[in-house]
């Protein structure tokens, strides 16, 4: 049986604006797992990012439960679920989030700085996981010397590096073209193939055979998910 990472049970997100209330997203029971990767799916607006937003333990959920490893983190204060992110969940972007006036080895060291961990080891597992994505010999260059795809790699060994259960991907391959999208795809399904949970949100329908599940989102409901194989019968 593979881990249980993060479970939701019940939860939903609603936001009041004066005598408005919008759904973001609908009551809501879901499983992610170590050694799947899996895709959540759906239009603009449709509760995605909201639902990346609440696994993350960025937001706080209006209704329901949400468990971490089996600890409950919806009861949990502010700071400690910074705590869990910078140390538990790594995190990936469309738009890469490098530090500009830092080189690639500084910027994967970062979350490690964040938590005082002393330079020297800072610097060598920094190191280790540049060289996982296979960049080590661009550890020098400023992000403006790299290409897109070069630099989403470079924002997956920085998620790497505190060796996290969960990775989660908001568009990381939304504005890198064909043959740099399938090098980020690969790097991330053999991350979950060595036991990682990996979620990435997408539009991106060139993503569909790298995943072991999709779950869709429309209109904040989430559909019942389904396997690969199930979506190509």
């Amino acid at each position: 049986m593979q881990e249980t990472v993060i479970s939701l049970k019940g939860v939903n997100k609603i936001y009041k604006t004066g005598d408005t209330t919008i759904t973001a997203l609908d009551s809501t029971d879901l499983e992610l797992k170590k050694g799947e990767l899996t895709l959540i799916m759906g239009p603009s607006g449709s509760g995605k990012t909201t639902l990346l937003s609440i696994i993350g333990c960025v937001i706080y959920p209006t209704a329901g439960e949400v468990f971490f490893l089996d600890r409950k983190v919806t009861d949990l204060k502010e700071n400690e679920l910074a705590a869990i992110r910078l140390g538990q969940i790594g995190f990936v972007f469309q738009q890469f989030n490098l530090l500009e006036p830092l080189n690639a080895l500084e910027n994967v060291m970062q979350p490690m700085v964040l938590q005082q961990l002393p330079k020297a080891e800072a610097r060598q597992r920094a190191k280790d996981a540049l060289e996982k994505v296979g960049l080590l010999d661009r550890m020098y260059n400023l992000p403006k010397k790299l290409s897109g795809g070069q630099k989403q790699r470079v924002a997956i060994a920085r998620a790497l590096v505190t060796n996290p259960p969960i990775v989660l991907c908001d568009e990381p391959t939304a504005s890198l073209d064909a043959r740099s999208a399938a090098v980020i795809m690969e790097e991330l399904k053999a991350l979950a193939e060595e036991g990682k949970a990996v979620i990435i949100v997408t539009h991106d329908l060139r993503l569909r055979k790298f995943a072991d599940r999709i779950i869709y989102v429309e209109e904040g409901k989430v559909s019942n998910t389904i396997s690969n194989e199930e979506e190509y019968k």
